[in-house]
């Protein structure tokens, strides 16, 4: 009989156990990697330039407690028109929300980056960012349902028209928090 209620007793225990997890979601393979723009003597075209709203489903399994998670960007310009010369700043912002028709409030931005593109003439030039989701974007991720997105602005200009490629080399979505076996 004891060792029956030490068994129960174990089994209560390892049922109100959680085991934290940390889970990487590669964000690049549901939004468009890559695109292109214009810039010119006034400047980018479209401005801002508008990556997404994308969808992203899973399903959440009730034993899962989202606890955080933190988004990572790397974002590369580089120019497509040979002779171009440019001035001025290319600003790439991460969006993540529950609701595609409001995703690109200022209050749904994840992180932001910008950089000088005077080396665009020289070749590629990056940028990056980082930040924490709010308790409502979290929210969203629980759901099982969150859309993502990008804004490409700023005050680049070029001495020509000219034709700048955007390449998204990371979009992820580190999430952390526990799960009850």
């Amino acid at each position: 009989m004891q060792r029956m209620v030490r068994l129960a007793i174990l089994a209560a225990l390892l049922a109100a156990c959680s085991i934290p997890f940390n889970y990487t979601i590669n964000v690049v393979q549901y939004l468009e990697a890559e695109g292109t723009f214009q810039v010119g003597a006034g400047g980018i075209s479209p401005n801002p330039k508008t990556v997404g709203p994308v969808q992203v489903t899973w399903d959440p399994d009730p034993r899962v407690t989202v606890a955080g998670a933190t988004l990572n960007f790397k974002v590369c310009f580089t120019s497509l028109t040979p002779g171009a010369s440019f001035s001025g700043d290319l600003s790439y912002a991460a969006y993540l929300g529950g609701n595609d028709a409001t995703l690109f409030q200022e209050s749904n931005k994840v992180a932001q980056g910008t950089r000088d593109i005077a080396g665009l003439s020289n070749g590629q030039v990056c940028t990056e960012g980082q930040a924490s989701l709010t308790e409502s974007q979290l929210a969203a991720i629980r759901s099982g349902t969150f859309f993502v997105g990008a804004r490409i602005s700023g005050s680049a200009i070029s001495n020509q028209e000219a034709t700048i490629r955007y390449r998204a080399e990371v979009f992820d979505l580190r999430i952390s928090g526990s799960v009850r076996p």
